[in-house]
């Protein structure tokens, strides 16, 4: 991935945040907790389930920089939700979360040089992953929950 292509993905990732800020804004409670039209989480739901992921991978981020090997957490979204009861608690600490995760992790990428965010990093049980590919990952998890959000909140993507 080249500088400009590199600078793209982290505007998109420090945008993240007031996205997904923005797919709940003036939602009200029965909407945040309403079904979506087909089978799936909740927008409270996928709020929690963002910042939660969030918080791994704000903790994988500084694994691999500290080269420690860093398991990929099987993690089911589900039982997520159900034990850390994402149903019922408040979606503005999520949100605020994911800010200061992102806000954290942007003070760290910024001071990286070049083969820090190319080096491939070991991952127990899988191939090797960069830096990048942790960043692209990263962007796409929350972009793929803002649409399913949108898809809880009004049918549509």
């Amino acid at each position: 991935m080249g500088v400009e292509a590199r600078g793209e993905l982290l505007a998109r990732y420090r945008a993240g945040p007031a996205a997904l800020r923005a797919s709940v804004a003036g939602a009200s409670i029965a909407q945040l907790d309403g079904a979506p039209p087909e089978p799936g989480w909740t927008a409270r739901e996928n709020v929690h389930h963002v910042s939660d992921v969030a918080v791994m991978g704000a903790l994988r981020l500084r694994m691999m920089l500290l080269d420690i090997e860093v398991e990929m957490w099987p993690i089911d979204g589900d039982v997520m939700q159900k034990r850390l009861r994402n149903d019922k608690r408040p979606v503005t600490p999520a949100l605020q979360t994911v800010e200061a995760l992102v806000m954290s992790a942007s003070s760290i990428l910024d001071s990286l040089r070049e083969e820090e965010w190319t080096q491939p990093r070991p991952v127990p049980g899988a191939r090797s992953r960069t830096v990048e590919e942790w960043l692209e990952a990263s962007v796409r998890h929350v972009e793929q929950h803002i649409e399913q959000i949108r898809y809880a909140l009004t049918g549509t993507c």
